[in-house]
């Protein structure tokens, strides 16, 4: 459940931003890319000598949730675009 609400969050909140143009597009992919580089150094710091999971594992995870983030973002931007060019 809790993967299924991060996913959420992670396609919504650039996809508003998008949507709205209260953000740029290269800022909200950079600070994306902030935050997913800070959760994978968070996530490898935090591991202890016993490897549940891969490291590779939740990195491909971090860049899937990465991958959502710019797909949110790119959708809102499409929308603004379209309903610009449909008003004018």
């Amino acid at each position: 459940m809790a993967g299924f609400v991060i996913g959420l969050v992670a396609c919504v909140l650039p996809f508003a931003l998008g949507m709205s143009g209260l953000g740029r597009p290269r800022v909200v992919v950079g600070v994306g890319g902030i935050l997913a580089v800070g959760w994978v150094f968070a996530l490898a710091a935090k591991r202890t000598d016993s490897h549940d999971v891969p490291l590779w594992f939740v990195g491909g995870l971090v860049i899937l949730l990465y991958a959502i983030w710019c797909g949110g973002l790119w959708l809102g931007v499409r929308l603004r675009r379209m309903r610009r060019a449909r008003a004018g």
